[in-house]
């Protein structure tokens, strides 16, 4: 299993420029994925939302293409209207300060916009250099998850076997309960009868002990959350996703943890499911960030 936290980087260079990419994620129920690039390389953005979708199914991937000029960019020309613009600008500025002179062309060179490139820095041929660098970036941040996924799964083995220890006791105090209660119920009944003047005879007694006795078992959630917890063992152990498989689990043991702790007419059966609760809660913060 994996995390949804991840970061991959790489730097494409082509003829004229060179391409920074970032591709970082984090946690979301489903997928979403964010590109931005700048203008000339709009063109690949349906590509790179499909590579993102092939590598990971769940989380917020965000990929962001940084471009800059390359080295070996020479072409370059003056806009001569903005450089004129910029002139009246200073000239008036100049008067109004009280500077004589007008700005010289060193001084017009340095200024936004003056100076642009005479053509695109990237072109459709560098297509397929760039989209294999993006690959690789995704590549390096699925690799940044699987690690974190590691450790998190280490994690989530923990709580599961002290979950599975809680169970355990659940399960013995269960059994005392029951044993308890029946026995609490038969004097019961037979005290009331007793008040009654009323001879009840022994089967009767032991089916309606057996029936009040069943209202208080936990047998069948106790079992259930016994095969969801091992489910869940066999989830951590696969490098297949299965965030969402376990957060369902969760729900699941929620449900019958719940269940257990209103039938039972025990204390310490009640303080044991609050302690599996809140293991099953700490079970949960992880699930969130889990592929």
């Amino acid at each position: 299993m994996r995390s949804m936290t991840g970061f991959g980087s790489i730097e494409v260079a082509t003829q004229h420029a060179r391409i920074r990419i970032e591709v970082s994620s984090v946690n979301k129920r489903g997928l979403e994925v964010v590109v931005f690039t700048p203008g000339d390389l709009a063109r690949l953005e349906r590509q790179i939302r499909e590579d993102v979708a092939d590598a990971v199914a769940r989380g917020k991937v965000t990929v962001a293409l940084h471009l800059e000029a390359g080295a070996n960019r020479q072409a370059r020309s003056l806009d001569l209207s903005k450089a004129s613009a910029y002139a009246v600008q200073l000239k008036s500025a100049g008067k109004k300060l009280g500077v004589q002179g007008g700005p010289s062309w060193s001084d017009l060179l340095g200024l936004p916009g003056v100076v642009v490139s005479s053509g695109p820095m990237v072109v459709p041929a560098d297509d397929r250099k760039i989209l294999a660098g993006i690959r690789s970036a995704v590549r390096k941040m699925v690799e940044s998850r699987e690690r974190e996924g590691v450790r998190m799964v280490a994690g989530l083995r923990i709580h599961l076997q002290k979950m599975d220890g809680i169970r355990k006791k659940m399960e013995k105090a269960a059994g005392e309960m029951r044993k308890k209660q029946g026995q609490r119920i038969c004097a019961r009944i037979q005290e009331l009868a007793g008040e009654a003047g009323v001879v009840l005879e022994p089967e009767r007694v032991v089916r309606e002990v057996a029936t009040a006795a069943d209202r208080g078992d936990v047998t069948e959630e106790l079992g259930r959350i016994r095969a969801h917890l091992m489910e869940a063992v066999g989830l951590a152990s696969t490098r297949a996703p299965g965030g969402r498989t376990l957060e369902f689990l969760i729900q699941e043991l929620q449900r019958e943890v719940n269940t257990v702790g209103s039938k039972s007419g025990d204390l310490g059966l009640t303080r044991l499911a609050i302690g599996f609760k809140s293991e099953l809660e700490k079970l949960r913060e992880q699930a969130a960030n889990l592929e």
